[in-house]
This record gives structure tokens, C-alpha cells and sequence, in this order.
């Protein structure tokens, strides 16, 4: 005797279906949409509608769900209605400028958080040593949560990645939330330029690639070697050993006021001069003549950020970022113009990005990583605060990506062959089952409300999709949740079901 899988679903029940589920490979891209920017041709993933909490669903056509889905940490019904009433492209608009954008109530969570607002020398002095690091952890989650300034959520965390530092190092615990709040967010989406000086000026930067102690009788080359193959040119980028050494003396004396100074306050940043190395430099194309001071390394830094490799290297960063793990070339080729063009216009060359014919027709070709998942997860199940966000810490800690955690300077890999693991995947699962369960502590989701409307087992799973994906799924897909949502009482199997969209394979793109 045979057993189908349809029996055997509903027989062996939640892990059978997940199980059944994970075979199912989401779709990419379906039919091009070459020059396409309102129609409602094919793209990978294809939308009919998306759910909003009323009895109501909004026709939204697949450029929108692909571009929100990039732009955003999960796009809710709330977005795709502004889309509606003011078209995609003045969203995308409306999203660059973020001052414009009221986020007071991500404003009032933050209060939460005292280390935000104290200065590097009253963290240091606090009791509990990990609170620095805890609060700025909880309070990111919670911005890519709730935040209505999503794109530049997404940006800041781009940032974040490209300019690496390891919160857990020494005096990183202290200061990295100002490298947070002073560095990364004002500069979302300044240029290149600004936000490298930025950067290089920050004392949780030069603390953590050992900077701060460079001086001229034995110059550190960790921030100078990490400077030119990571956050500039590239390890492609022509650079010598002889270069490496000639940026670290640049940059001798560019250092942090310590805790024992009695006169400045600790953890800024100070050029001390009698640390500096002031010899002719020769760096690349540049050269610096004797006698300079603190100006040595502003002009390093200035030639990097105009430097052909760079437009290349962070052209690149970008596109893989919103486009997919391999851009095409051409893309690459034509953003680095761009921004050598516009001067490193961050605004400029996202709007390049989204109106390419590569980032069109690229639905399915970009994985969430961990934060990405948890993020969208919270806000496509509407999931509301009801306790501590400390507590989802050790979530994301099972996910495999806590803010800040990454302990070398080239930052989370962006590419899904690092995290499409088996155990990482299940991890998502448990974690999307324990969300929709209301089994995670401080944290609530009401899905009765968001399948209020839902009559039957197919309408609750088409309901759902459509709202955690943007889609019905696939055929094959949505036979394995009619078969485990038909079997017993529909209305226990609410949460599992929902819970079992956010763990298939068609959840973790984006």
C-alpha cells in the first residue's frame, strides 16, 4: 500500500507540511519586463493582490511588490496604499528624503533606551557592562521594525556593514552607538565623500581598527590596509605594500581622547600632532609633501573616494545589495559612471538602480538575511510590542545575525550561499511558528484579525500569502497548505499555517 503525500500531510501534520514545503523552490524571474514601470506583466514572484486588514484586497502590480520588497524591511498594506495614492515613483521619492517623513512613534520607542543619549564616558561607568551594547542591539531591531523611514533603514544597515565594527571589541561597546547615531544615520544617504570622512573621523572606527594608537615612531597599518581593500578601491585596486604604509602614516595622530584625560571628554576624536608623522607620503597617484599635519590624511581620504575603483567597488556593493548576489557587469559598468558623475550621490544612484532593466526583472534573486527575515516577519503579521524588544535578542542570536556581531571588518556577507543552510532555515521556521503561536515573549500577533475575512482553508492560505508575500503561491506550494489546513479545525491551525508561509522558501526572498 501507497500513501500519497497528501495523506501523508495529514497524517504526519506541521513538520510533514514544512518538510513538504522547503522542496519548493520560489520562483524567479517568470517573463521579462524590459522598459515595464506600471503594467501588470509577469516578474518572478506574481502578485494578485495584496491583503490589507480590512475586507478589502488592492490590485498591485509586480514592479511595486518588487521594488517595496527591496526598499523596505517588509512592505505592509500601509505602504502599497501610498503607492496607490501618490505612484511608486514619488514613494521611492518621498522615502529619500526621510526628514520630511514623521517617525515620532519609532522616536517615543526609543526613549526606552537611556545609553542613546549619554555619552561615551557614562556608558563606561554604567554597572552593567553589556547595557550600551543591548540597548543599541533592541533599539536597531526595533527601527527596522516600526520605522517609518524604511528605505533609509535599509541604507543605514548597508552602511553599517560596509563600515564594519565589532561592538563586542574593548571600547566598541561605548562607542559604537555614536558611530550609530553620528556617523551612519545622518550619512544614509549623503556622498560617498561625506560619509567615509565621517567614518574615518569615528572614534569607535579608529578604536576598532586599532588606529587610535598609530603614531609616528610606529604607524598601525590595520585601518590603512582595511581602508583601501574594504572600504574604498578594493582589494583590486592597485594599491602596493608601500601604499598601505604611506596611508597609516597619513593618518598617525588621528586618535581618541582616552578615559584618564581630565580636560577633554572621552571618546572623541583628537589629532594629536606630536604623533604625527609628518614626511613626504606617495600614495598611489598622490603625492603629500613634508611638513603636513592633520590635512595628510584628509587628502588620502579624498582621493580614495574619487578614485575610479572605488566608483566600481561600491557600485558593485550596491547592486549586489538590490539587485542580486552576481550583478550584471553592464549594471555595475553603468552605476560606477554614474557615480563618478554625481560625485558619489548615494540618492542618485539608488534611483539609477531602481529604474534598471536588471533590478526590473530580478524578483527571487535576493535572499533575506537573518534581520531581514525577523524584521519582515514583524511587520507583515502586524505583530504589536507587549514587553521588552531585549527579549528577541536571543531570536536573533538562533537566526545567526545580531546587529553589530560580526567580528571582522568586511561585515555580513550579503550573498544567500552564506546563510541557505539547513540549520538556519529551520531556524526561521521555528521562529516564524513561535511568532504567529505568540510563543515569543513581549511580542503579539493577532491572526484572527488578519484572516477576519477568510471563509475557507483556501481563503485563509491565499489571504495570507498574499499579504506575507505579495502573492498567492505557487500551485505546488498551496496544494501542501490546502491539504494540512483541510484536515481537523481550520481555526486551530490559524497560527501554523501562517507561521508555515513565513518558513517557506517563498517568505525568505525578497
Amino acid at each position: 500500500m501507497t500513501i500519497s503525500r497528501r495523506d501523508f500531510i495529514k497524517t504526519s501534520g506541521l513538520f510533514a507540511a514544512f518538510t513538504a514545503l522547503a522542496a519548493c523552490a520560489p520562483q524567479t524571474v517568470a517573463k521579462t519586463i524590459t522598459g515595464h514601470s506600471s503594467g501588470s506583466a509577469s516578474v518572478g514572484i506574481v502578485p494578485t493582490a495584496i491583503a490589507t486588514t480590512s475586507s478589502t484586497t488592492t490590485a498591485v502590480d509586480p514592479l511595486t511588490v518588487l521594488t517595496l520588497n527591496r526598499i523596505s524591511l517588509g512592505a505592509t498594506p500601509d505602504m502599497y496604499s501610498r503607492v496607490s495614492q501618490i505612484g511608486l515613483a514619488a514613494f521611492i521619492d518621498e522615502q529619500l528624503r526621510p526628514e520630511n517623513i514623521n517617525d515620532d512613534a519609532t522616536d517615543q520607542l526609543m526613549t526606552n533606551f537611556p545609553t542613546l543619549t549619554m555619552t561615551p564616558a557614562q556608558r563606561f561607568q554604567l554597572p552593567k557592562f553589556g547595557q550600551p551594547i543591548q540597548e543599541l542591539v533592541a533599539a536597531t531591531i526595533l527601527r527596522q521594525w516600526h520605522s517609518q523611514r524604511q528605505l533609509k533603514e535599509v541604507m543605514v544597515d548597508f552602511w553599517s556593514n560596509h563600515f564594519n565594527i565589532y561592538i563586542s571589541k574593548g571600547l566598541c561597546r561605548v562607542l559604537k552607538t555614536d558611530d550609530d547615531l553620528n556617523v551612519i544615520r545622518p550619512n544614509a544617504f549623503a556622498k560617498f565623500g561625506d560619509i567615509l570622512s565621517a567614518s574615518a573621523h569615528s572614534p569607535a572606527m579608529l578604536f576598532f581598527l586599532d588606529n587610535a594608537e598609530s603614531q609616528k615612531a610606529a604607524p598601525n597599518e590595520n585601518y590603512a590596509r582595511e581602508l583601501m581593500e574594504l572600504h574604498t578601491i578594493s582589494v583590486n585596486g592597485g594599491y602596493t605594500q608601500t601604499d598601505i604604509t604611506n596611508v597609516a602614516r597619513a593618518f598617525t595622530g588621528w586618535t581618541i581622547v582616552g578615559p584618564n584625560n581630565p580636560i577633554k571628554p572621552f571618546g572623541t576624536y583628537q589629532f594629536v600632532e606630536r604623533m604625527h608623522d609628518t614626511g613626504e607620503k606617495q600614495v598611489l597617484s598622490l603625492t603629500i609633501p613634508a611638513g603636513g599635519g592633520e590635512d595628510d590624511a584628509a587628502k588620502v581620504l579624498d582621493m580614495l573616494a574619487h578614485h575610479p575603483m572605488a566608483a566600481q567597488f561600491i557600485s558593485t556593493k550596491l547592486a549586489r545589495h538590490f539587485v542580486s548576489d552576481n550583478p550584471d557587469p553592464a549594471l555595475v559598468s553603468d552605476l560606477a559612471n554614474i557615480f563618478t558623475q554625481s560625485d558619489g550621490d548615494t540618492p542618485t544612484l539608488l534611483k539609477a538602480i531602481f529604474q534598471s532593466d536588471a533590478f526590473k526583472n530580478s524578483a527571487g534573486q535576493k535572499m533575506k538575511r537573518p534581520l531581514e527575515f525577523l524584521a519582515s516577519a514583524l511587520r507583515l503579521t502586524n505583530a504589536t510590542l507587549t514587553g521588552q524588544s531585549q527579549q528577541l535578542t536571543q531570536h536573533v542570536k538562533l537566526l545567526g545575525q545580531i546587529p553589530f556581531d560580526w567580528q571582522f571588518p568586511n561585515g555580513f556577507p550579503d550573498v544567500a550561499s552564506f546563510w541557505a543552510n539547513t540549520s538556519g532555515l529551520l531556524e526561521r521556521w521555528n521562529f516564524g511558528n513561535l511568532l504567529t503561536s505568540n510563543k515569543i515573549n513581549g511580542v503579539h500577533v493577532d491572526v484572527n484579525t488578519l484572516t477576519q475575512d477568510a471563509q475557507s482553508a483556501q481563503d485563509v492560505v491565499d489571504v495570507l500569502s498574499q499579504r506575507f508575500i505579495g502573492t498567492t503561491l505557487p500551485d505546488d506550494a498551496r496544494s501542501i497548505l490546502l491539504d494540512f489546513a483541510s484536515s481537523g479545525d481550520l481555526g486551530s491551525k490559524l497560527a501554523s499555517i501562517a507561521g508555515l508561509i513565513l518558513g517557506s522558501p517563498h517568505f525568505q526572498v525578497r
